[in-house]
C-alpha cells in the first residue's frame, strides 16, 4: 500500500514537470505567420460616404473607385498581384473619417487610401495619415491651400477652375458677381480667391454670402441677391445643399437668362437631384464632364452605366475618383517598396491615358495637371461644354 501511494506521488510530479516543460516551450513558440491575403494581393483603403450632406458626390466617387479596382485586377492586377480593397464609409462625418484611417493604416494595413470629399474630411485625416507614413489619394478640387507631401491631389485647385471661370464670366455674363458659398474651408477660401480674380478681371462684388453644410432654406440668401442685383452669382455651395438652393432659386422667380449661377461645385449628381428644368442654363466650371468627347471618356461612361444601377451618375468627382486609382496603380507598379516615402516618390511625374484626356502628376507639388472646362447646363439635364482650356493647366498653390 505504501509503495501504491509512492508510486502515485511520483507519477503526479512528472506529470506537473512534464507540464511545465511544456507551457515553458509554448511561451516561446513562433510568432504566426503573416495573413493569406497580405501575401496574395495589396491591401488599400478605399473611403467615401453613402450617407449624409455629401453623399450626393462621394457615391459615384465609390462606385468608380470599384470600377478601376475591378479594371486593374481583371487587366493581371499589379506585379501579378490584386488590388484587394478595404472599403470604409465616414457618413460624411469629419471625425469618423479619422476613426476609419486610423482603422484602416494601423489595423487593416493598406499601403494607401484613396477617399475622402469635403475639405474638412480631408484636413481631419491628414495628420494620421502624416503621423503613420502613409499616404492619401485625394480625388476632390478643393481650395489649394494646406497641401500635404503625403497626399496626392488628382482634381482641380483654384489656378485650374477659377483662374479661367472668372474671366470668362466677366467677358460672357457680365461683371457684377454676387458670391455664395458653403461656410467651410472650401466654400470660404475658394470664394476669398475667385473675388481676387474678379477684381484682377475688372469685375465688381456686389455681395457675399455664406450658409451652412447642409442648408436647406435659402429664401433670405435669394431676397439679398435680388436687391443687389447682380449679372451672375458665383457659388462655392457644395454638397446637398447644391439642390434646394437651385430649385428654391427658380420658385422664388430668379433665372438663368436674367442671373445665371455659375458654380465650381454643381456636377452632374447635383443636376439630376435640380431637375433640369430648374437647372438648365446656369454653368459649372471642371476639368471634367461626362460628355467630354474621348474614346476613354465614352468607354469609362459605357462601363459605368453598365455596372451601376443604382440611380447615380458619372461627375467631375467620378472621374477623379477612377483616374486617382489608375495613378495609384501606375504608383505601385512603379515602386520598389510599398512604405509611404517610397510610394510617394513614385508618383512623382506619372502621366495616365484618363477619361478627360492625358494628366500628369507635378513633380514638385503633388498636384495633377489638368484642363479647365467650363460647361453649361442644357434644357435636357446634360452639359455642354462652352469652354475648353487650349492644354494642360498647372497647379499652382
Amino acid at each position: 500500500m505504501r509503495h501504491r501511494k509512492w508510486f502515485t506521488g511520483l507519477l503526479v510530479l512528472v506529470m506537473a514537470i512534464s507540464l511545465l516543460v511544456g507551457c515553458g516551450k509554448s511561451e516561446k513558440a513562433p510568432a504566426a505567420s503573416p495573413a493569406p491575403a497580405a501575401a496574395e494581393g495589396i491591401k488599400i483603403g478605399v473611403l467615401y460616404s453613402t450617407t449624409g450632406p455629401f453623399s450626393i458626390s462621394e457615391k459615384p466617387m465609390l462606385n468608380a473607385a470599384k470600377l478601376a479596382i475591378d479594371e486593374i485586377n481583371a487587366a493581371g492586377g499589379i506585379k501579378g498581384k490584386k488590388l484587394i480593397p478595404v472599403f470604409e464609409d465616414y457618413a460624411s462625418d469629419p471625425a469618423k473619417a479619422t476613426e476609419k484611417i486610423k482603422k484602416l493604416i494601423l489595423q487593416d494595413k493598406v499601403v494607401a487610401t484613396v477617399g475622402t470629399n469635403s475639405s474638412a474630411s480631408r484636413l481631419a485625416v491628414i495628420p494620421d495619415v502624416e503621423r503613420n507614413k502613409s499616404v492619401l489619394v485625394y480625388n476632390t478640387y478643393y481650395e489649394g491651400e494646406k497641401p500635404s507631401p503625403n497626399v496626392i491631389y488628382t482634381n482641380s485647385v483654384p489656378s485650374q477652375q477659377s483662374a479661367d471661370f472668372i474671366p470668362w464670366i466677366v467677358k460672357n455674363l457680365g461683371k457684377k458677381v454676387f458670391f455664395v458659398g458653403s461656410d467651410y474651408v472650401f466654400g470660404v477660401t475658394s470664394v476669398k480667391k475667385a473675388k481676387a480674380m474678379l477684381e484682377k478681371a475688372g469685375g465688381q462684388v456686389v455681395g457675399e454670402e455664406f450658409v451652412p453644410l447642409g442648408h436647406t432654406e435659402f429664401s433670405s440668401l435669394i431676397n439679398k441677391i435680388k436687391q443687389a442685383k447682380p449679372d451672375v452669382i458665383f457659388s462655392a455651395v457644395a454638397g446637398d445643399s447644391v439642390v434646394p438652393f437651385y430649385k428654391q432659386y427658380q420658385q422664388y422667380g430668379l433665372s438663368a437668362k436674367d442671373m445665371p449661377i455659375c458654380s465650381i461645385a454643381t456636377h452632374e449628381a447635383t443636376v439630376k437631384g435640380i431637375g433640369a428644368a430648374a437647372a438648365a442654363g446656369h454653368y459649372s466650371s471642371f476639368s471634367y464632364f461626362q460628355v467630354v468627347d474621348t474614346p476613354e471618356s465614352k468607354k469609362f461612361v459605357e462601363a459605368y452605366n453598365s455596372k451601376f444601377a443604382d440611380n447615380t451618375t458619372v461627375t467631375n468627382l467620378a472621374e477623379g475618383a477612377y483616374h486617382g486609382v489608375y495613378l495609384l496603380a501606375k504608383a505601385l507598379e512603379k515602386a520598389e517598396k510599398y512604405d509611404g516615402p517610397s510610394l510617394i516618390s513614385a508618383f512623382k511625374g506619372l502621366e495616365v491615358d484618363s477619361p478627360q484626356g492625358k494628366i500628369k502628376v507635378d513633380p514638385t507639388n503633388n498636384h495633377t495637371w489638368l484642363q479647365s472646362r467650363i460647361g453649361k447646363i442644357k434644357p435636357d439635364g446634360m452639359f455642354e461644354i462652352v469652354y475648353s482650356s487650349n492644354a494642360l493647366v498647372k497647379p499652382e498653390l
